[in-house]
């Protein structure tokens, strides 16, 4: 997806010089997407080709676990003064950001495009700068992002997280799951059932980089789509963890709070597209690109399988 930020007049020798900057989400290219559609029975199919159900003349939506857009929270901006380009991370987590251009002869410039920028949290850095040449050509500068810092799996600790729960509940759905756990995002994703309210506690220490938690409506209606509660934390060997569907305002924790493994973060809940009570919980990383689910252990080597119960 990629939107028009503004258009700025940048004055050159006299002339008028339109530079444009282009917003683009971070999608990878092999993230294959999850769509659904409902039939003139009721019954809801689930796809990854969306033509599956617009040749049956359906309205067809996609599937999002939950919604993490921060198009506001990174800014991509053309100072015309000393002819830099900044980028603003409002975010408290670090990301990664891909610089692209339509037609590099335009311009000359000190930036290497299509290469992995680093920016920390909270910060306004210039990725070099851009000195229009060739007033006659439209210049397109575009931006992808993904939050977190790049890791490589096999480089990554096997470490075993903690069950983020007390009791025991059944697991609904684990890795590979075939209801909502196909992209890469959500692979290796595990659902567990367990009433609202359940409190729930960090698997590893690190520090609450994101979250949302003003969601209040669940349920498999399409508006449900990508409103669920959620909080991310990030560690310090690169992973992250994720803790969705989640109570509204249940949180115990601030952005930019370190937390250690074991201590309160919310309660569980029902919001956003789902079936009923249940914690969703993913351990991710990014990969350069975007961020992927990975393989994981809980304590004590245990592999969530679908249908077992977990806990102690």
């Amino acid at each position: 997806m990629k939107m028009i930020l503004s258009k700025i007049l940048i004055t050159r020798y006299t002339a008028f010089i339109f530079f444009m900057l282009v917003f683009a989400a971070a999608v990878e290219a092999a993230d294959r997407k999850i769509y659904f559609f409902i039939d003139d029975k009721g019954v809801t199919h689930y796809t990854d080709t969306a033509e599956d159900g617009l040749e049956g003349g359906y309205d067809v939506g996609e599937i999002d676990e939950f919604d993490e857009n921060h198009e506001d929270d990174v800014l991509l901006t053309y100072d015309a003064v000393s002819q830099e380009v900044l980028i603003e991370n409002r975010l408290y987590s670090p990301i990664t950001v891909i610089l692209k251009a339509s037609d590099e002869s335009a311009v000359d410039t000190d930036i290497e495009f299509d290469k992995i920028f680093q920016v920390q949290g909270n910060t306004v850095v210039s990725l070099g700068h851009i000195y229009v040449i060739d007033n006659t050509k439209e210049f397109t500068l575009t931006r992808e992002f993904s939050i977190g810092t790049p890791t490589v799996v096999e480089q990554l600790k096997n470490d075993e997280f903690l069950i983020p729960f007390k009791g025991r509940y059944r697991v609904t759905q684990a890795h590979g799951g075939k209801f909502s756990h196909k992209g890469p995002k959500n692979r290796y994703a595990v659902d567990i059932s367990m009433p609202v309210g359940t409190p729930l506690y960090a698997a590893k220490d690190g520090k609450i980089v994101d979250m949302k938690m003003h969601f209040t409506k669940a349920g498999l209606d399409p508006a449900a789509h990508g409103k669920a509660n959620y909080i991310r934390i990030s560690h310090s060997d690169g992973t992250m963890t994720i803790y969705v569907h989640l109570k509204a305002n249940s949180q115990v924790v601030k952005l930019g709070q370190y937390v250690k493994a074991g201590d309160l973060i919310a309660q569980s809940g029902n919001t956003g597209y789902t079936t009923g009570p249940h914690l969703h919980f993913a351990v991710q990383h990014n990969n350069g690109v975007s961020i992927v689910s990975i393989p994981f252990k809980f304590k004590g080597g245990i592999v969530p399988k679908a249908g077992s119960m977990l806990g102690n």
